[in-house]
């Protein structure tokens, strides 16, 4: 499978295709900008070697007047010429960067939020994400760099082409010489090109770890605890280690790099040795004059700095490519699930009829484990009816709710709603009729009625966001916010937002749930830290909500669940058990021994708190 994949991996003229089709077509006019930027830069070189040269050239006229004549054409010429590149540099800069995070980087972004959660969760897709977004994150690696270097390595092509000819014709040993030093360069950094994709995920996995701990140091939740538990000194540890694990991966990196220097000192020096007595033999020799000369040398020295420069691009540019590819990877892993069926637009949730569900012989296992967390799993679920998924932790309960939305496909077996698979509906359609609840969720950092509603604010209903904040218990709170509804969550994004306390931030959920109001509502232990008795008193709060809709109610707590229609034990990935609290409790088994181990640790903690 490795093969294959790189197989499929763009070679450098295309990934700079790419990118220049993607510019020219969002700018038209990078297209004369590049042109002239190319022929400019061809020519300055020579130009640069023209103003000693006419110095010389006036100097031994010996007239002040053709002196200055000389010089002044010759800085004018330069002058322009100079003015023009960086007009062209600076305008072709600010195209380079804004394809990158226009094109590629919102393609990331789009990719990221919309391709299956199968694709972004699992570990080793997320060291292909981490990989990816380094392609297209900064402007000297991966997309930008691949822009910028490719131009430049069209303009050093063609210097090539046009000095060593002059140079060729002057003698063919100078260009031998510094060919040589060009076929060394290459070979050598070819090297340091290899070692970088071999040790890329060293880079990009320190960085993203690095990322981790940074985001978590100004987290405001993690940041009561790094206080109040000493984690000051772990966290300044794991930063340390991570950043010498990346500065001892750089430091082998760079050491590749520097070893071309060492082969083009030696070249350079055989080169101006035979290029200096070979041009003042002929200065005195009367072949050709001292303002020839200079030019001669100009031009030899352009020719060697292209070569050098060649090279160098050449290498980084193909490790920028290798970067983009990176993208590339993560933007081609396929979706498994149908983005939308050929029914079109989906209908509207209000009123849309509760759905019933089944599990077929369902199976399933995280990639790269051997073990399935669930095992022949088959249950079928009736329109409008309340189901409990309990057991232990570890059980399979929140893999199953992966299931149940649409994040991920079962292995084997099949899921079927109203008798049709999810791909048969079309997963963002299916996915639009579930309310759901993570037992990981926190709010966004945006205002309350976007957490809400979901949309931007313009598209809001604001008469049911009042009415859902009210049934919430939340509507009392958010009045006496300055800007009410608009206030923003946290101070991320908005120095005046509020943090919501963790009761408050459990209404927010529900109004959320409620605003949205599915036919299929699903709760995955959202309450997992409330104690026992208000973990039972916001399940029936749920249960509220879940009127007419076809509910499922995860928890690892039995006593929250008994108001179910029915109950299905889990354990070691298998139901073991199903029915209603009284007949499991009646049947005296697992279900029976867990719940009375659990009330009786209830009672003595209600005995020691009075």
């Amino acid at each position: 499978m490795k093969n294959a994949q790189k197989t499929k991996r763009n070679n450098i003229f295309q990934n700079a295709f790419i990118i220049y089709k993607a510019m020219f077509k969002r700018y038209p006019t990078a297209i004369p900008l590049v042109i002239v930027y190319i022929i400019i830069s061809v020519a300055l070189p020579f130009v640069n070697t023209l103003i000693p040269a006419m110095a010389i050239k006036g100097i031994t006229s010996r007239s002040v007047k053709i002196f200055l004549e000389y010089i002044g054409i010759a800085v004018a010429i330069m002058c322009v010429f100079s003015g023009i590149k960086l007009f062209c540099e600076s305008k072709m800069q600010m195209k380079h960067t804004y394809t990158r995070i226009s094109v590629f980087m919102m393609n990331f972004i789009k990719k990221a939020i919309n391709t299956d959660y199968l694709n972004i969760e699992p570990q080793p897709k997320q060291k292909i994400m981490g990989k990816g977004v380094q392609g297209v994150s900064s402007n000297y690696e991966g997309a930008e760099e691949v822009s910028t270097l490719s131009i430049h390595l069209v303009t050093i092509v063609l210097g090539i082409f046009s000095y060593g000819t002059v140079i060729f014709v002057l003698d063919w040993r100078i260009l031998a010489i510094t060919l040589g030093m060009f076929v060394a360069d290459v070979l050598i950094r070819n090297h340091a090109v290899k070692f970088g994709d071999s040790h890329r995920e060293s880079f990009s996995e320190p960085w993203r770890k690095i990322n981790y701990y940074e985001r978590n140091s100004m987290n405001i939740s993690a940041g009561k605890d790094i206080r109040i538990f000493g984690l000051k000194r772990l966290f300044d540890y794991h930063f340390d280690l991570m950043i010498n694990t990346y500065k001892k991966f750089r430091y082998n990196y760079q050491l590749k790099w520097y070893y071309p220097t060492i082969s083009d000192t030696a070249f350079n020096f055989a080169r101006d040795w035979l290029a200096y007595t070979l041009l003042i033999h002929k200065v005195l020799t009367g072949q050709i004059d001292a303002a020839t000369f200079t030019v001669y040398l100009g031009i030899i020295a352009s020719f060697s700095q292209y070569i050098y420069d060649v090279s160098m691009h050449f290498a980084n540019l193909r490790d920028a490519s290798h970067q983009f590819n990176d993208y590339h990877e993560f933007m081609n892993q396929k979706d498994v699930f149908e983005r939308s069926t050929a029914d079109g637009v989906p209908e509207p949730v209000e009123g849309r009829a509760a759905p019933s569900i089944e599990f077929r012989n369902v199976s399933f296992t995280y990639e790269g484990s051997e073990k399935p967390v669930l095992t022949n799993v088959s249950f079928k679920i009736n329109a409008d009816e309340k189901i409990a998924l309990v057991g232990n932790n570890g059980a399979g309960k929140t893999t199953i709710v992966k299931l149940l939305c649409g994040l991920y496909p079962p292995t084997s077996g099949e899921i079927l709603i109203d008798g049709k698979s999810i791909n048969d509906i079309g997963v963002e359609k299916y996915q639009d009729m579930i309310s759901v609840l993570f037992q990981d969720t926190s709010p966004i950092a945006l205002s309350i009625a976007e957490n809400v509603c979901g949309c931007e604010p313009q598209d809001a209903d604001k008469k049911k966001l009042q009415d859902c904040l009210k049934k919430a218990g939340l509507l009392e709170k958010v009045n006496t916010l300055a800007k009410k509804e608009e206030t923003y969550i946290t101070q991320t994004l908005d120095e005046k937002g509020v943090v919501l306390s963790g009761g408050e931030t459990q209404k927010l959920l529900l109004a959320k749930a409620m605003y949205k109001d599915g036919p299929m509502l699903i709760l995955d232990e959202p309450t997992s830290a409330l104690d026992p008795i208000a973990e039972s008193r916001i399940y029936e709060e749920y249960n509220q909500l879940a009127d007419k809709k076809t509910a499922v109610f995860i928890s690892h707590r039995l006593a929250s669940t008994k108001f179910c229609d029915r109950i299905l034990f889990l354990d070691g990935g298998q139901i073991v058990e199903e029915g209603s609290h009284d007949e499991l409790m009646k049947n005296g088994g697992k279900y029976r021994e867990i719940f009375d181990i659990q009330s009786h640790y209830y009672k003595e903690e209600v005995s020691n708190e009075e």
